[in-house]
């Protein structure tokens, strides 16, 4: 009897040591490219991993792998992804997320999405109540209603919007859709222009010369790592520039910023993956639908100053004002 007890006892213990030992959690992230906004999707992850509990190093590792913008190394990326077994993917961007629903084929692999726009219309989720089978996440569904608010106050009496989108993304013909309809509302004209190369920004841009009082970028790859070029050319036809992402960086080039904030689409995803890394299915997880709070607006005086326009009296003392 003594002999059993010691058995068991000795087996409890190896047991427990072993659960002690136990490999932390691998967690891929695999993103279009590396750019400031993206970059901070998987930061604010790791971040809210951290205050989750899931310590670096003991309890969870991460790789990272991005297809440096190239379409034609996301399937490869996907693949070197895949290879890895791990216990969940974070996948950034929606052009991404849409291979990884035809690329990755071990489907016992739960993806979490992160930076896009419209999980169904992209066919990443079947609605907003549910996930798929494998995958859900944190949507960077825009709030245009406030965005165009916002330009009203910043430039009383504007009327004609210029923006710029990639016929060819879905995230881009989401956010056009949507903006049209805030437009239809706000009383504002949108006059968009298509580009789907980076090469063709200075020149599509300045069409908009003579033709609208205010330009406003929404969320598109192909605009979103070019908007340097933008603002030049924004600034030389004395047009104010306004971004759907905060670049600090930029912050005396462009007029203002009404942005959703990427670092804290990566929270909201890491919540999600906490979630189904303690056993929830995706399925039962709905998109999150990004708050007020995940907004943030910005004005530059010296922006604004660049294209021989002021601050509104208004706004004069508004904590929206960069300094």
């Amino acid at each position: 009897m003594k002999l059993m007890k010691w058995l068991l006892a000795a087996a409890l213990l190896t047991a427990a040591n072993g659960a002690a030992r136990a490999d932390p959690k691998l967690v891929e992230i695999a993103s279009f490219g590396e750019h400031p906004a993206l970059n901070q999707v998987a930061e604010g992850f790791k971040a809210r991993m951290g205050e989750l509990g899931y310590v670096e190093g003991k309890d969870v590792t991460y790789g990272f792998q991005h297809a440096n913008f190239d379409r034609s190394l996301v399937p490869q990326i996907l693949q070197q992804v895949e290879a890895k077994h791990p216990a969940l993917i974070l996948a950034i961007t929606t052009g991404l997320n849409q291979a990884a629903v035809r690329g990755i084929t071990d489907k016992s692999i739960p993806v979490v999405f992160g930076a896009v726009v419209d999980p169904v219309v992209a066919g990443i989720v079947p609605d907003w109540q549910h996930g798929s089978a494998w995958s859900t996440g944190a949507s960077m569904l825009p709030d245009f209603d406030a965005s165009l608010d916002y330009l009203k106050k910043v430039l009383p009496g504007v009327k004609k919007v210029g923006t710029l989108f990639n016929p060819g993304e879905d995230n881009d013909t989401s956010n056009m859709e949507l903006i049209h309809q805030a437009a239809a509302k706000a009383g504002i004209e949108i006059v968009g222009v298509p580009v789907d190369n980076p090469n063709d920004l200075p020149q599509r841009v300045q069409t908009f010369a003579g033709q609208v009082d205010a330009i406003f970028l929404i969320q598109s790859n192909v605009v979103q790592t070019s908007v340097p070029v933008v603002a030049q050319v924004a600034q030389r036809i004395k047009l104010p520039l306004f971004n759907s992402v905060y670049a600090p960086d930029l912050k005396d080039q462009l007029a203002g910023f009404h942005a959703i904030s990427y670092r804290k689409n990566g929270e909201h995803a890491a919540d999600i993956a906490d979630r189904i890394l303690k056993g929830e299915k995706p399925a039962d997880i709905a998109p999150y639908v990004p708050k007020g709070e995940d907004f943030d607006a910005y004005i530059s005086p010296k922006g604004l100053a660049a294209v021989g326009l002021t601050v509104p009296e208004a706004l004069k003392d508004s904590p929206w004002l960069l300094k």
